[in-house]
């Protein structure tokens, strides 16, 4: 792979079971979603930002940050047991569309993330294109895991 245009997807369903509301509530006086939203439009890789929900709340919250939020997503792809490549589908095939937009690569970003930063985003989108791989995930080592504690 080359560098091409990137799609920064946040995937933002209003059903939250273990804290209702989640993608909306407030932390450090910002919705949850802003902070992954902020990230994505500061990052240099990204074309376009957008944020796939089915909740109206969240679509507003979503675009007073800065992301674009076409589409509604369908109640069937906002499930607690939805994967995340029916998400990824549904908006790439929306996108394909409505706009012809056609991005050569996704950057999946989770809303509850809230202290990644655009470098964070730019340096794997960096390692896809260098890498020859076609597709990285990022992880974190916990070095005390709250259930143990």
């Amino acid at each position: 792979m080359s560098g091409g245009s990137v799609l920064g997807l946040i995937p933002a369903r209003g059903g939250s079971k273990g804290i209702p509301r989640k993608n909306i509530q407030l932390l450090g006086g910002q919705p949850l979603l802003a902070f992954t939203v902020e990230a994505a439009r500061r990052a240099k890789s990204l074309d376009r930002v957008i944020v796939s929900t089915d909740d109206e709340e969240i679509a507003a919250v979503a675009r007073a940050a800065g992301a674009e939020v076409p589409f509604l997503r369908p109640a069937d792809h906002a499930r607690d047991d939805s994967p995340s490549m029916v998400v990824i589908h549904h908006t790439l095939a929306w996108l394909a569309a409505h706009d012809g937009d056609r991005p050569e690569a996704v950057a999946l970003l989770s809303p509850t993330c809230p202290f990644r930063r655009a470098s964070h985003i730019d340096a794997v989108v960096h390692l896809l294109w260098t890498s020859g791989l076609d597709s990285a995930v990022t992880a974190w080592r916990v070095e005390n895991h709250p259930y143990s504690i």
